[in-house]
Order: structure tokens, then sequence, then C-alpha cells
């Protein structure tokens, strides 16, 4: 995967595990585009900010950098889980802003090729 990718999806998780929400926010193109797969799909920067206030108040994960089939990810793992993550989220970035998140929450699991960078 590209080094500039990379780097900017490690930032990502580096700031999902220390509660840096409002760093997360100062990140989002005002065109961002929020899809919980399977769930919902949200448009603009006002609609989907909000959310990462409610993620503060949530213990229930532990966030790993890695990749899925290639792409940098936010591997994303129950509390205590080490071995294979509960979900993932991909990030597209625009301008060094995110300009869309793929969040898979909500999408059935199937068996894919999990790589650990941490």
């Amino acid at each position: 995967m590209p080094d500039a990718a990379r780097q900017k999806m490690a930032v990502f998780v580096d700031l999902f595990r220390t509660g840096d929400f409002d760093a997360i926010r100062a990140m989002l193109a005002d065109d961002v585009k929020l899809e919980l797969v399977n769930r919902l799909r949200w448009e603009g920067r006002d609609k989907i900010a909000p959310l990462f206030h409610a993620l503060c108040r949530r213990t229930r994960w532990r966030f790993a950098f890695g990749a899925v089939e290639g792409r940098p990810a936010m591997l994303v793992f129950e509390r205590g889980a080490m071995e294979t993550p509960a979900y993932f989220v991909l990030v597209d970035w625009r301008n060094g802003q995110i300009s869309a998140i793929r969040d898979f929450l909500f999408a059935p699991m199937q068996p894919r090729r999990w790589i650990g960078c941490d």
C-alpha cells in the first residue's frame, strides 16, 4: 500500500485509540460521506460530526491499524479479543481531508485476508 495512505490511516486509528474525536471532526471534509454498510448513508460534516461524540462514551472496542485486501483499514476488535477483528472501517481522503468513511459494523462478516500492522 502507498506510504502516504498508510500514514493517514495510522493517524486516524491513533486518534480513535486516544479518543481525540475533536481532531477527527477537524479532518472531515464539508461534503464527507458516511456509510454504515447495510444500515444508513449520511452526507455532510454537520450531520456526521455529532456521531463521534457518541463514540467517546463507548469502551467496547479496541482499534488497530491494518489492511483489508491490500487497502489501509482500521480493524475493530471486541475488548479482550486479539485474533479476529469484529469489523473494519475504510476511509477515503481528498486534499488531506476525510471524504468518505465506510464502516462495516452492521455488515455480516465473511472470511477476509486480515493483516494487522501494529
